[in-house]
């Protein structure tokens, strides 16, 4: 069988289409175009869900191409389809594709925009009314016989996209919809999604590579998806089930463990069972076989993801197909955005300086694994495991043992934290810009400048997170004017003159620690915010505690009568900023060792936290969590150092 050939996990690109004029007669690829409508823009991607999408084609281009990464399919270019949205929701919603104004018209990319195939009729088409947009990824000629028009929606199932024969498909088809109009033509998305389409990714995790089997040994879920219904009926079934073996490094460096990635496909379809059960084969290999642990009932367009760690037996769920095992992989996210899954303990400590990561709408997941030896000696304005973090993105699940950060900042203001420097700090503009990605060519600047407002409205006053993490002991020693210093971050959100950036740590906790700032020169301080927890507070900050009690910033000054005055700037949790107004900025139901006035926060071991635990088996897929109270395990005892710890300390 041949294989699948393997793409990104995440791909967005932009794609202008123009539609034909609106006639009496339906339109369906002959007629000549008339210019009398309106031209329709769009910018075409592919759809993010909650799970992750599964868009795999390298480039719009690939939708060209009939040869890909050395495998023929024999299959391109897009099935065009144009219906009256009056007609696409006649019949209480079943539809009346009867009368399509555009039937199957194969399309092309060229220049980021898609036209038709036939050079007999116009590049541009024309609408008038409002109309639903349907197009199917690869063309398949066929529907152009009468015999397999569509009548309502339901027969766009039948648009065979997907071939009943695994051994036959080397592609991954998608689908896309998208109802406009005239008067907001320019600023439509045509999203496309897989379409009948489950990914499996098994991830196996071991300290001895021998142990991890070779991809000849492996079958995937070889009780799915069957070659064709008489070798089902008779339990016939693939001969090969691994269609990708990805080895993210094979000699971890310099402390982690080996990975591999075992990746195949099933086609859903209604004939077939899209279950998988309770102890059914997930992997079968002659060194191990693992069996799913729940029922699941596959959808399409979704990734289904389990890790195993054969050193220590640990089960885990991977938020991400790309992975982090080692301190080179770790540090190689530092000019890279993306969403990525920490599948083991690592030791960072033969990077002697570490540079600061960054997340520009992404998300690290740590998963929980400890990451030990983080040493930073180093100027950065914002600094910690993570310097900033922007956008729509996410920290989660992180583990980060004994921290030494040592910032000597000469910038008029630093920011600096355990975990994270900045949380959602200002976006610069090239930051935007490289957010905005590339719009259609040939647009005028008034229709640019419209689209570019519109996406915008996706990037700026944007939301980002740190969730269910952990800090211990860290050692943070800070030299440099108006310092914002904190054990999990230095800042929490930020403003410009237009517009909001939010940060929120949720289910995020630091034990013990040294905070040290400016101690040769207090004179600095003038500006500085240090706080147990985070030093200047601007977003959210919800149900954390901090043990934190050694910590002590003067700033010296002299009065008006000449005296020398000295007052400490640390807050027991943080200090609250005056960015936003209302319920924009709060912290809610938190808790210090150390006095803090700060409203909501209480003070240990007096005051004790009472949330909502959640005990059930571990691990949980956590990849939609955002601000549920149910991340915590254990409460501990009041009065006791015996602290509240989250859900995958359990381990």
């Amino acid at each position: 069988m041949k294989k699948i050939s393997e793409y990104s996990i995440y791909i967005c690109f932009l794609l202008s289409v123009a539609v034909f004029s609106c006639t009496d007669d339906k339109v369906t690829g002959g007629a000549a175009p008339s210019e009398d409508g309106a031209p329709l823009i769009l910018s075409v991607g592919f759809e993010s869900y909650a799970s992750t999408r599964l868009a795999e084609l390298p480039n719009p281009d690939a939708m060209n191409d009939t040869d890909i990464e050395g495998t023929t399919y024999e299959m391109n270019h897009v099935g065009l389809y144009l219906y009256y949205t009056d007609d696409y929701k006649a019949n209480n919603g079943a539809g009346d594709l009867t009368r399509p104004y555009i039937r199957n018209m194969e399309c092309e990319i060229v220049d980021n925009r898609l036209v038709p195939v036939d050079t007999l009729q116009s590049e541009y088409i024309y609408i008038y009314d409002q109309m639903t947009v349907v197009a199917f990824y690869p063309y398949n000629p066929d529907m152009s016989d009468p015999d397999n028009y569509f009548n309502v929606k339901a027969d766009e199932e039948n648009y065979p996209i997907t071939r009943r024969d695994y051994a036959e498909q080397y592609y991954i088809p998608y689908r896309a919809e998208l109802a406009t109009n005239p008067t907001i033509a320019y600023a439509a998305q045509l999203w496309f999604y897989p379409k009948q389409t489950v990914k499996f990714e098994i991830v196996l995790v071991s300290d001895d590579p021998s142990l991890l089997p070779d991809e000849a040994d492996v079958k995937i879920v070889p009780n799915m998806d069957p070659a064709d219904n008489d070798e089902m009926l008779v339990g016939g079934r693939r001969e090969k089930w691994v269609d990708h073996v990805n080895t993210q490094n094979p000699v971890p460096v310099p402390s982690g463990s080996y990975v591999k990635q075992y990746v195949a496909y099933v086609w859903k379809n209604d004939t077939f069972d899209n279950e998988l059960k309770r102890g059914e084969l997930l992997l079968e290999s002659d060194l191990i076989t693992l069996f799913a642990s729940d029922d699941v009932e596959l959808q399409e367009q979704y990734v289904y993801r389990y890790g195993y760690n054969l050193t220590n037996g640990e089960i885990f769920i991977p938020t991400s197909s790309y992975l982090i095992h080692d301190a080179t992989s770790l540090q190689g996210l530092a000019g890279v955005n993306n969403t990525s899954y920490q599948v083991c303990d690592i030791d960072v400590s033969s990077i002697s300086s570490w540079k600061p990561l960054s997340l520009l709408n992404a998300t690290f997941d740590g998963g929980g694994h400890r990451i030990e030896g983080l040493t930073i000696n180093g100027s950065d304005s914002s600094a910690g495991l993570f310097g900033q973090i922007k956008g729509s993105s996410a920290i989660r699940n992180v583990n980060l043992i004994e921290p030494e950060l040592t910032i000597t900042s000469t910038a008029d203001s630093c920011s600096v934290g355990g975990i994270c420097g900045t949380v959602n700090g200002v976006m610069t503009e090239a930051e935007k810009e490289s957010l905005l990605g590339s719009l259609p060519d040939g647009l005028s600047e008034v229709v640019r400048q419209e689209l570019v407002k519109e996406l915008l409205l996706d990037i700026v006053n944007s939301t980002s997170r740190i969730i269910a993490s952990r800090v211990e002991d860290p050692v943070i020693t800070v030299n440099g004017k108006s310092p914002r210093v904190g054990t999990i971050c230095g800042s929490n959100g930020d403003k410009d003159q237009e517009d909001n950036y939010y940060g929120i740590i949720s289910d995020t906790y630091s034990l013990g620690g040294t905070l040290r700032v400016n101690e040769a020169d207090p004179t600095l301080n003038e500006g500085a915010y240090v706080g147990g927890f985070c030093g200047l507070n601007n977003g959210k900050i919800i149900r954390g505690y901090v043990t934190i009690d050694d910590m002590d910033t003067p700033y010296v000054t002299t009065n008006a009568s000449g005296e020398t005055v000295t007052d400490d700037l640390s807050a027991g949790f943080t200090h609250t900023g005056n960015l936003f107004t209302g319920g924009e900025i709060a912290v809610t139901d938190s808790y210090s060792i150390l006095p803090d006035s700060t409203s909501g926060v209480q003070q240990l071991p007096a005051s004790w936290p009472s949330w909502s635990t959640y005990t059930d088996i571990w691990p949980v897929n956590t990849s939609g969590w955002t601000e549920s109270n149910t991340f915590w395990y254990d409460l501990g005892t009041q009065g006791t150092e015996n602290y509240p710890i989250l859900q995958w300390e359990r381990r």
